[in-house]
């Protein structure tokens, strides 16, 4: 039952990171962001090189959000793009192998696991105080903000079934 939770709980978090790169309102240099979010997503649950692969891909991804020229479009990116690197390896090496799971990664009760629990709660958090609405609200804005609290969602949602 763990490893079908396991399995949802990312195939949830690939289609959220993935939905607003696929709103009719996104601009082509926009959608690039979550394209590579969710990729990565997929490939770190596959563990292994890939895991390694992801990481190095997420961190990549959040220094060229951070450039000059970009960073006034997509720059809140960043953040989204460290959090994930750092939830990926805290569960990743946080305890034995999930017995029946599809994932190459581990799972199991630690440290690691909990701090990565308490990670993506806040980052789930802070998402979703960003989607309260204002007066003002970008609708386009609100859609993509909602989208990336279900991503950080299941990405603590997998925190808690690594413990």
């Amino acid at each position: 039952m763990q490893a079908f939770l396991h399995t949802a709980g990312a195939s949830v978090g690939c289609v959220l990171a993935l939905a607003p790169a696929l709103l009719p309102s996104a601009r082509p240099t926009r959608r690039w962001p979550h394209v590579v979010m969710a990729l990565g997503m997929a490939a770190g649950h596959l563990g292994g090189l890939f895991l390694s692969i992801a990481v190095l891909v997420l961190l990549t991804a959040g220094w060229l959000c951070g450039s000059s020229s970009r960073r006034a479009e997509i720059g809140h990116h960043i953040q989204d793009f460290v959090v994930m690197s750092l939830l990926l390896v805290l569960t990743a090496f946080s305890g034995p192998p999930l017995a029946g799971a599809s994932s190459g990664h581990l799972h199991g009760s630690g440290s690691l696991a909990t701090v990565a629990l308490v990670i993506g709660l806040g980052w789930t958090c802070a998402r979703l105080i960003r989607v309260l609405p204002e007066p003002s609200a970008d609708r386009r804005v609100l859609s993509q903000d909602v989208c990336s609290a279900g991503m950080a969602a299941s990405m603590a949602f997998m925190a808690a079934l690594a413990l």
